[in-house]
C-alpha cells in the first residue's frame, strides 16, 4: 500500500485565493493578515509552536487536515511562511511586511497590523510590560495606529494624538523597523523567559 504523498506548499498567490474561498471563513481574512501576525509571533516575547497558533490562522479547517490534502498544503505553505520571517529577523534590513495595496497604488497595512495585534492578543500578559517601555512602546504604537479594530482605535486614540493623514499615510513604510526593533529587544526572552530583555 502505497503512502499519501505530501501536497506541495502554495504560492502566496494560491493561498490568498484559499483565503478569499474557504468556507467558514478563516480568522486571517487575506495573507495580509497571516503575515501580521505570523511577524507579531517571530518578533515576541513567547515561542509558541504551530500546534499552539494554527487555529489562530486558519480556524477549524486545520481538524480537516491530512497528508495530501489541499488544507495540509494550506499549513505547510504558512508554517513555512513563518520560518521565513523568523529567518528574515535574524538580519537586520531583510524582513518585509506583505501588505496589500489598492489599485491606484496606495498601501494599506491595516489588514497586517490587525494580524499583527491578533498575535499580541495571545499572550498579552508577557506583551504589557513592553507597552510600558519607550523601546519597545514606541514601535508597537507604530504598528498599532494601523489596526482596523475599532475598539483598538479608541484605546489608542485616548492615549495618542493621531497623527496627521499626511503622515499616516507613508506611516507603514517605519513598519519593518518597528517590528525589528521589538524583535531585538525580545529575542533574549523567547526560550529563556527569566533572561533579562535586551537594552541595547
Amino acid at each position: 500500500m502505497k503512502r499519501p504523498r505530501r501536497a506541495k506548499p502554495l504560492t502566496l498567490e494560491q493561498l490568498e485565493a484559499w483565503f478569499e474561498k474557504v468556507e467558514p471563513a478563516p480568522p486571517c481574512r487575506d495573507v495580509s493578515m497571516m503575515n501580521g501576525f505570523l511577524t507579531g509571533l517571530a518578533a515576541g516575547p513567547v515561542f509558541l509552536l504551530p500546534n499552539d497558533w494554527m487555529i489562530h490562522v486558519i480556524g477549524d479547517h486545520e481538524k480537516r487536515a491530512f497528508i495530501g490534502s489541499k488544507i495540509q498544503a494550506v499549513i505547510d505553505t504558512i508554517v513555512d511562511h513563518y520560518n521565513l520571517i523568523a529567518h528574515q529577523l535574524t538580519a537586520p534590513g531583510r524582513y518585509a511586511p506583505v501588505l496589500m495595496r489598492t489599485d491606484e497604488g496606495e498601501v494599506l497595512a491595516g489588514d497586517w497590523a490587525d494580524g499583527f495585534f491578533g498575535a499580541i492578543s495571545l499572550n498579552l500578559g508577557e506583551w504589557a510590560p513592553l507597552f510600558a517601555q519607550k523601546q519597545t512602546g514606541d514601535p508597537i504604537m507604530a504598528i498599532l495606529l494601523h489596526c482596523t479594530k475599532p475598539e483598538l482605535i479608541q484605546m489608542i486614540s485616548t492615549a495618542f494624538p493621531k497623527p496627521p493623514e499626511a503622515i499616516l499615510k507613508d506611516a507603514w513604510r517605519t513598519l519593518p523597523f518597528a517590528v525589528e526593533g521589538i524583535y531585538a529587544h525580545c529575542q533574549p526572552m523567547r526560550f529563556n523567559p527569566s533572561a533579562p530583555a535586551n537594552d541595547a
